[in-house]
């Protein structure tokens, strides 16, 4: 299969290499992250879990405070 070398500043370069994970390549971490090209997969995901009573939870204190004031 051929390649195409592709130019990414610095700073893409740090971010992709963050999310490499073991011997990932570069383009293993690409194709993974352009896996799934619908922006509200996985929208959800948490709901009916633990993690998902928690955030409510903290969204609610937040509110309270806010409502509040200083």
């Amino acid at each position: 299969m051929g390649g195409k070398t592709i130019r990414v500043s610095e700073e893409t370069w740090r971010r992709l290499r963050a999310r490499k994970r073991g011997n990932e390549s570069f383009e293993d971490v690409i194709v993974r992250e352009l896996e799934d090209d619908d922006p509200l997969a996985g929208f959800g995901t948490w709901s009916d879990t633990e993690i998902d009573e928690a955030v409510r939870e903290v969204k609610r204190e937040m509110d309270e405070d806010f409502e509040a004031g200083p």
